[in-house]
């Protein structure tokens, strides 16, 4: 599950689009992003992982569907991170600002994390899912954290392919949770 969890979240995937918006902040400013990104990640997760289940209940929206719906989402965003190189990004603005929107939400927290989540937590015990969410977006801070140092160390183009490959796994997470909607979809309709 954390392993999932931590491939939706991209951390290494996002460093390029960071580094765009954080490259001429002050040392001060870049505390402020990263404690931003420390508090957020981890809240946004968890919130989605306690409330999930209900509210795919106040919605009435039956699990089979939203994973399919989900998985055509995820599969989305992987194609978009593929062909484009990442998730398009507006113009910098004041550092609290840029660092929720776009890199905690929708770059790192975005549709497919919250669809994992929401899944996870109709189908694992909660305590078991609010682990992962936090031992994830732990692991997320740290690659963000140190993105600086990464992207010199390994270059963009280095991380720009590690990215990438990041996106066909999350394109096969997608393709798994469309056929897993669909084959329990399929099996519900043939037991009634």
């Amino acid at each position: 599950m954390t392993g999932q969890l931590i491939a939706i979240l991209n951390p290494i995937g996002a460093i390029p689009t960071l580094s765009i918006y954080i490259i001429n902040l002050e040392t001060e400013q870049l505390r402020r992003v990263y404690r931003l990104v420390g508090i957020s990640v981890p809240l946004l997760m968890v919130i989605f992982a306690v409330a999930g289940r209900y509210i795919l209940q106040a919605f009435g929206v039956n699990l089979d569907a939203f994973r399919i719906a989900g998985g055509v989402l995820l599969m989305g965003v992987a194609m978009e991170t593929l062909t484009a190189g990442g998730p398009r990004v507006g113009t910098v603005k004041e550092p609290e600002e840029f660092v929720l929107v776009p890199i905690v939400t929708p770059l790192l927290v975005g549709p497919g994390t919250i669809t994992e989540l929401i899944l996870f937590s109709a189908i694992y015990p909660i305590y078991e899912v609010i682990i992962a969410s936090l031992l994830s977006a732990a692991l997320t801070y740290i690659v963000i954290r140190f993105s600086q140092p990464l992207l010199k160390m390994l270059g963009s183009n280095t991380l720009k392919v590690l990215g990438r490959f990041m996106s066909l796994i999350i394109a096969a997470l997608a393709i798994g949770m469309i056929l897993t909607g669909v084959t329990n979809y399929v099996q519900s309709v043939m037991h009634a």
